[in-house]
């Protein structure tokens, strides 16, 4: 009957220490999963900040290709508006032109006149 006592007192003491190692396992398991829950958090949230940030620099790239291509456009009508300006210029001396030989028609010439007088 000793033996078996012995059997028992042992066998509860390795159940004891089995428990008691498992019980600590399972504290260090616990909190190594809420140190990953807490950084798989932060991790989310760093997540969304980067995507924020990848955003805003899309719209940042985005104003300013709008901005380059603007002063490209900006550039091109200046360009025309030279161009322009010069085809009116051209066309008011063209009209110039065209008035003065419209009233050296209508005006008779001193050479006419002396051809018709003598």
């Amino acid at each position: 009957m000793d033996n078996f006592i012995t059997t028992a007192i042992i066998a509860c003491g390795l159940m004891l220490i089995a428990t008691v190692y498992c019980c600590v396992c399972l504290i260090i398991f616990g909190k190594k999963w809420n140190q990953y829950v807490k950084e798989y958090e932060q991790l989310l949230i760093l997540k969304n900040e980067f995507e924020k940030m990848s955003e805003e620099e899309s719209y940042s790239c985005m104003i300013e290709r709008v901005k380059k291509r603007g002063y490209e456009v900006i550039d091109q009508l200046n360009v025309l508006k030279a161009d322009l300006v010069k085809i009116l210029e051209h066309h008011e001396k063209l009209q110039r032109q065209k008035q003065h030989d419209n009233q050296a028609e209508k005006e008779p010439s001193l050479d006419n006149f002396f051809e018709h007088y003598s």
